[in-house]
């Protein structure tokens, strides 16, 4: 018996939105569970973001857990995974091993868990919705946690014609880190701000009507303060050029996300130079943004499932 699935890498934030907005992108985590009589054990096949410590499978083992109870066995047999996602740069990598972790043990015990259930148990495990929601559901998700209650959330398909390019620049920043770098408190003009601009967000990417979404994406709640330790940051941010809508930290960072209608080779190469500049090494990568949210298909009845989407 064998099972595969493919979970999307997730942009957090989208600048005003923290905590808040999420985005998926067609940069796809592929794993395939191959069931024999052994115990469950994970191979990881050779790449450049291939995990280098144990803490990727860790959050696999943790999804699994959350489902199926820290007591049960894991399911019997070899996951074999290949991993496209950056590690530790803010495109979701985390998010989409708790999320496999989730899917593998629905499938190998024949659980059938709704979507619902599966948001909210991916929430729990992330503690905010931002990354988990968009890697389970594709699309563009905006949510909110309610406590212990489960997430309050709206998905929907991503505007069409729009693009994604990412910056990764070659810098180290954890998201405890980054998350550490932020006050306790906020000035109220700086809270306002994000107010309007994160409404504007939503209601930007909800309609397809992206005039605005320049201005929406503006932060003051996190990125000022994550700046300092992305030399390159301020700089993009500031990009103008036909076709750009839009650019912001992608979740923690240190990768830096422009949302684009066209012009994509003229733009990725200002946002390489804004870090070469800096002198700090960055490649960037042109994706599309993900309809589809996580996959799962069973090759002994050739049945394809899709958590998210249309």
């Amino acid at each position: 018996m064998r099972i595969d699935f493919e979970v999307p890498a997730t942009s957090a934030n989208l600048g005003s939105g923290f905590d808040a907005v999420g985005i998926a992108l067609e940069l796809r985590l592929r794993a395939s569970l191959r069931c024999d009589e052994q115990p469950f054990r994970t191979r990881f096949l050779p790449g450049p973001h291939m995990p280098t410590h144990g803490g990727f499978e860790q959050e696999i083992v943790r999804g699994m857990r959350a489902l199926l109870g820290e007591d049960a066995e894991l399911p019997r047999g070899e996951l074999v995974v290949e991993n496209p996602l950056p590690l530790g740069k803010g495109l979701g990598s985390s998010a989409a091993a708790l999320v496999l972790g989730l899917l593998v043990a629905d499938s190998a015990a024949g659980l059938e868990t709704s979507a619902e259930r599966m948001v909210a148990l991916a929430c729990e495990l992330e503690g905010h919705p931002d990354n988990s929601t968009p890697a389970l559901l594709g699309g563009v998700v905006v949510a909110a946690q309610r406590g212990t209650a489960e997430p309050s959330y709206l998905r929907f398909n991503p505007p069409q014609g729009v693009r994604a390019i990412v910056a990764v620049p070659q810098l180290e920043l954890a998201t405890s880190q980054a998350r550490a770098m932020l006050p306790q408190a906020y000035a109220k003009a700086d809270t306002v701000f994000n107010i309007q601009r994160a409404a504007l967000l939503g209601a930007s990417l909800a309609s397809g009507d992206l005039r605005h979404l320049r201005v929406a994406m503006q932060d003051r709640l996190h990125q000022p303060y994550r700046a300092a330790h992305v030399p390159g940051l301020e700089d993009t941010l500031r990009l103008e050029a036909p076709g750009l809508l839009g650019v912001a930290l992608s979740g923690a960072g240190p990768s830096v996300l422009a949302l684009v209608e066209g012009n994509t080779m003229e733009i990725a190469a200002a946002m390489r130079e804004c870090f070469t500049r800096n002198r700090i090494a960055c490649e960037t990568w042109v994706l599309g943004l993900a309809r589809e949210g996580a996959l799962v298909h069973d090759r002994a009845t050739d049945e394809r499932r899709v958590v998210g989407g249309s």
